[in-house]
């Protein structure tokens, strides 16, 4: 989910009288703060971040891809189509699960794989399931993730556990700021550890896959594929085999991933399990940031270049968040992006977002039923399966 001033979303249920709010983690050095207007909907304040690119996003002719000497043909596999289920990520750290944050119900899971969807992303927070650095996993995070993880994937689905908080967290409970992941505070070692520790669940299952990091941002190029790379090297020498979802800096977007200096460093990146693909995000508004519900003519056109990098470098990508709004332009665009997706060889799947039981009603991408009825959104992603 992307970043704005202000989130305003209403639950489908209510805590204590008052009709309860989930809102998208945003980066957690933000000012945040909660009030209840009169409405009895609450209104969670969050400090506006910029996101990298926001104002260099409009739909030109695109770049040119320079082709590397000699490269294989990627190999085409049918394409995993999916959604996000959003709730773990949902109010500040830590939280109380069930009231600030809530993970995804067995009866979501249902819905989803019935409408022929095979791959859910599940966001949470470090900080929510490891409190400590280097230390244990919290146990009843630990469990409600393992519990639904493993009912996903005896249904045949993919899980991408997706780390959400977007290169930062705190250095210890209670600390007032937060501290970019690579740094002295909070460096790649313990990453890794946590990493280690929550893949103890899930070790010997090829159907979860490693979100590794949600959007990063506020941190350079260099300086983020530094630590990841550390963190791959570090994953690998402890025997972890999953796939790793290797994401890049400026909100891993696939517009800017050339512009940005993440295709420039990933082509120097290395995973020694060979089992990994670099994860990338597109919305279709204006600013490609997902925070609007209008779409600009052309913009499917945003994924082209990242698609014909990718083909060319031999590599494979997972867009772990896409959306558009419900207008007529946006429901063209939008069914071209997927068209692109579900065509490409270096596409190995794709998450909507949206999903989630406590999204308003009048939320732009949600996913969940209305009144039993099926939202726009979840129609068009059944109208653009991967064949």
């Amino acid at each position: 989910m992307k970043k704005s001033s202000t989130y305003r979303y209403s639950a489908l249920t209510a805590v204590g009288g008052v009709a309860f709010i989930g809102i998208a983690a945003a980066a957690s050095n933000m000012s945040s703060s909660i009030t209840r207007p009169s409405s009895g909907i609450v209104v969670v304040e969050v400090g506006a971040v910029s996101p990298a690119t926001a104002s260099t996003q409009k739909v030109t002719a695109p770049e040119s891809v320079a082709s590397p000497s000699s490269v294989s043909p990627v190999q085409k596999t049918r394409v995993l189509a999916g959604v996000n289920i959003a709730g773990g990520e949902f109010g500040k750290v830590p939280g109380r699960m069930n009231h600030q944050y809530i993970y995804p119900s067995l009866a979501e899971i249902d819905y989803y794989e019935a409408s022929g969807l095979k791959l859910l992303r599940i966001p949470f927070r470090w900080e929510r399931l490891q409190p400590d650095l280097y230390g244990p996993l919290a146990p009843a995070d630990r469990a409600e993730l393992r519990k639904i993880t493993e009912y996903a994937t005896s249904k045949g689905m993919v899980v991408v556990l997706d780390m959400h908080d977007y290169a930062r967290r705190r250095a210890r409970p209670g600390a007032e700021t937060t501290s970019i992941i690579g740094t002295a505070d909070v460096p790649a070692s313990a990453l890794a550890d946590a990493w280690t520790k929550i893949v103890e669940d899930y070790r010997h299952s090829s159907n979860v896959w490693l979100g590794l990091m949600n959007e990063p941002n506020g941190v350079g190029a260099s300086d983020w594929w530094r630590t990841v790379q550390q963190l791959v090297n570090d994953l690998r020498s402890q025997h972890v085999t999953n796939k790793l979802l290797v994401p890049g800096v400026s909100w891993t977007g696939a517009h800017s991933w050339l512009k940005s200096g993440n295709a420039d460093q990933a082509a120097r990146f290395k995973d020694p399990g060979n089992n990994f693909a670099f994860e990338v995000h597109q919305y279709l508004d204006k600013d490609s940031s997902g925070t609007k519900g209008t779409c600009w003519s052309g913009s499917a056109q945003r994924v082209d270049n990242v698609l014909s990098w990718a083909k060319q470098s031999n590599v494979k990508l997972f867009f772990g968040e896409i959306a558009a709004g419900p207008d007529a332009v946006c429901q063209t665009e939008y069914g071209s992006m997927l068209k692109k997706l579900n065509t490409s060889p270096a596409v190995v799947g794709w998450a909507a977002w949206g999903a989630g039981r406590w999204w308003a009603e009048s939320y732009m991408f949600r996913l969940a039923p209305l009144n039993g009825a099926t939202t726009p959104h979840m129609a068009m992603l059944r109208n653009n399966l991967p064949s």
